[in-house]
């Protein structure tokens, strides 16, 4: 996986309003909230079924966290609800799953701000969903740069967009 610099900008994302909200993240040891700077569902039908994909944003001042979900096969009926299932999704660069994408930057004093983790392996466990205050619950953990970074956090009460066409 290659993030692309040159897409990236200096300035972040303006944080999110979501007053109920816990994000955190404990690598080494240390625990650090995070603010929210983008949490969208959004969908893509396919000719065998729509799939729904949850992307969450979250930082502080020295660490970003972007958790990806990619949630599916639904059918046209319920691809248009703004929920996806709980579970645990997972992803594992060696295996080649990719349902729980979790992604570690670390801030340094570069031009593009962050120096993105290679993620070994993650997961990300959806516990909860309220599709009609559109909030998620969970938890994850990720493994990076040759397993040799690890951290955890959960997400309390995130709110999230929902695109629709």
């Amino acid at each position: 996986m290659h993030l692309l610099p040159s897409c990236q900008s200096q300035i972040d994302a303006p944080i999110i309003s979501c007053p109920e909200m816990v994000f955190n993240v404990t690598s080494g040891g240390v625990t650090k909230n995070l603010n929210l700077s983008s949490s969208v569902l959004f969908r893509q039908e396919t000719d065998s079924g729509g799939r729904k994909y949850l992307s969450m944003e979250a930082l502080n001042d020295s660490m970003k966290i972007i958790i990806n979900i990619n949630d599916g096969l639904y059918v046209d009926s319920v691809l248009m609800n703004d929920t996806i299932q709980s579970k645990t999704y997972f992803f594992s660069r060696k295996t080649g799953l990719q349902g729980g994408l979790v992604v570690a930057g670390i801030r340094v004093p570069t031009e593009y701000g962050y120096d993105y983790l290679q993620t070994d392996t993650s997961s990300v466990t959806i516990t909860r969903i309220n599709p009609k205050k559109r909030t998620v619950t969970g938890y994850y953990y990720f493994s990076a740069a040759n397993n040799t970074v690890q951290g955890e956090g959960v997400f309390q009460n995130t709110c999230y967009l929902s695109l629709t066409k």
